[in-house]
């Protein structure tokens, strides 16, 4: 009998076609409350427009996958990197998969091309997506009208041992793909 549900937080980084490596991922308050919320709220300010306050809508604007150099552990209250890089992604796509029965994923992601990336020392990265940052209750019609675009959602370090610092190599494309998947278990 299926008793839980899990939620697996999971990054995979690939350089070019070499995996580099895969980690777990740390959803942050602003990850759960965006959550909570999508759940909960009783219907967006504007029904019409409903679809445009998803967390994945216009993804690549009001979400994206960003990198940083900055150094230090992953806090439930962390609501940036510790020093974000400017440089976004060339590219983003995603994908909704069922992969076996009782299992759900969704996966973000995003690529910077050859020479998009000078070679930083990679230390750092998130996931944002486009959340309200307020918990609302239950039921509840915001006020602000529309949710937060690039609220971070979740982030790994390597300050927190989720991967070694690595070098971005400029000669191929970086591609990072953020999976959530929901199993019974």
């Amino acid at each position: 009998m299926r008793r839980r549900i899990v939620v697996k937080d999971e990054v995979l980084v690939y350089q070019g076609e070499r995996l580099l490596f895969k980690s777990k991922g740390h959803f942050v308050g602003q990850g759960f409350v965006g959550m909570v919320d999508l759940l909960g709220l009783g219907r967006h300010p504007n029904v019409s427009g409903f679809y445009e306050h998803l967390p994945s809508n216009n993804w690549g604007s009001r979400g994206t996958i960003k990198l940083g150099t900055g150094q230090g552990e992953t806090h439930p209250s962390m609501t940036t990197l510790v020093k974000e890089y400017a440089t976004n992604p060339n590219s983003h796509s995603g994908q909704t998969t069922n992969p076996s029965v009782g299992v759900y994923a969704i996966a973000w992601i995003a690529t910077w091309n050859a020479g998009a990336l000078p070679a930083i020392t990679v230390y750092e990265m998130c996931l944002k997506l486009y959340l309200y940052r307020t918990l609302y209750s239950f039921g509840e019609l915001p006020t602000s009208g529309a949710p937060d675009a690039n609220t971070m959602c979740s982030r790994l370090s390597a300050a927190d041992g989720d991967f070694s610092p690595f070098t971005v190599n400029v000669a191929v494309p970086l591609t990072v793909e953020w999976r959530m998947t929901f199993s019974f278990q």
